[in-house]
């Protein structure tokens, strides 16, 4: 039987071991596009205080604060994730990696939605 090589992308045959590899790999690029961008966002520190202020006073909006808690979840998972790639590495955990999966993805939901009611507290 012939699959295409995108087969096990497709939403519907994907498996857990697929999308917690597709999902490190995602959090990983936002990380570093982040990353890049915060460098060129301090690096206005130079230009001078006012236009750094300036910068940094549209970063206090609604979106951005919601970016920011979104911004907590992904660096949670990714941490989470990680840690269980280590612990996979390490030969701990082997028959569990579905579970742990699951569980350092609801523990970054948790941390997001920790993260968001602490942002609502900061909007109202």
């Amino acid at each position: 039987m012939y699959k295409p090589w995108d087969a096990q992308f497709q939403a519907r045959a994907m498996r857990t071991g697929t999308a917690a590899w597709l999902l490190q790999r995602l959090s990983g690029l936002f990380l570093t596009l982040y990353l890049i961008a915060h460098i060129f966002v301090i690096g206005t520190a130079v230009q001078g205080e006012d236009e750094f202020d300036d910068l940094l006073s549209t970063f206090e909006n609604t979106p951005f604060l919601i970016l920011d808690a979104g911004l907590v979840g992904v660096v949670a998972f990714h941490a989470l994730n990680g840690v269980r790639l280590v612990l996979l590495d390490f030969a701990i955990g082997l028959r569990l990696q579905k579970p742990l999966f699951w569980l350092s993805f609801l523990g970054a939901v948790a941390v997001f939605i920790g993260s968001v009611v602490a942002v609502r507290n900061l909007i109202a």
